[in-house]
């Protein structure tokens, strides 16, 4: 009797393992250590609107080459920034003494820090644009002012998107 006693127990005890806990228990995953991987920016507040417009109504006609803009609560590089970028660089390039500022701009939307974090993405996509196409990286600095230095007044969205902008200032 004891042997089918102690052999139940070993059963239960086996049994117990195997399944586990009624809970579920999560493990924290491990990030490999060649992925390098920036934390996210925080959250955008709930008011953002879900799909602003593409384009900044006139702001690429008004306002010449002196700056790109960018779609809402992206760094990717559009078209019209591209063709942009392009020509600034052939003109820095032309010029032995020029040097580039880039100023990453974001829209009133979100917390500080995202903007921050926004405007500088923005600025860095500019920059490595500008010297896959030949310019020295020595020759280009960059900055970000997130939401800090509003170019446009208002509270719309004509205004944020004419602000989602970088600011290509030539010296």
């Amino acid at each position: 009797m004891t042997s089918t006693w102690s052999r139940n127990l070993g059963c239960l005890v086996g049994f117990a393992l195997a399944v586990g806990c009624s809970h579920q228990q999560t493990t924290p995953t491990k990030v490999a250590a060649d992925e390098k991987s920036e934390p996210a920016p925080a959250k955008r507040p709930a008011e953002a609107p879900e799909e602003p417009p593409a384009t900044p109504p006139e702001a690429t006609v008004a306002d010449g080459p002196d700056a790109i803009y960018f779609d809402f609560d992206s760094a990717i590089l559009r078209d019209d920034a591209r063709d942009t970028l392009a020509k600034l660089a052939t003109e820095v390039k032309q010029r032995d003494d020029a040097k580039l500022a880039i100023e990453g701009n974001c829209d009133a939307l979100g917390t500080v820090e995202y903007n921050l974090a926004l405007g500088q993405h923005r600025a860095e996509a500019a920059k490595a644009y500008l010297i896959q196409m030949g310019v020295p990286k020595k020759r280009i600095k960059t900055a970000s002012y997130g939401s800090q230095r509003p170019k446009y007044p208002g509270r719309d969205e004509d205004a944020y998107a004419k602000n989602r902008r970088d600011d290509l200032i030539v010296r």
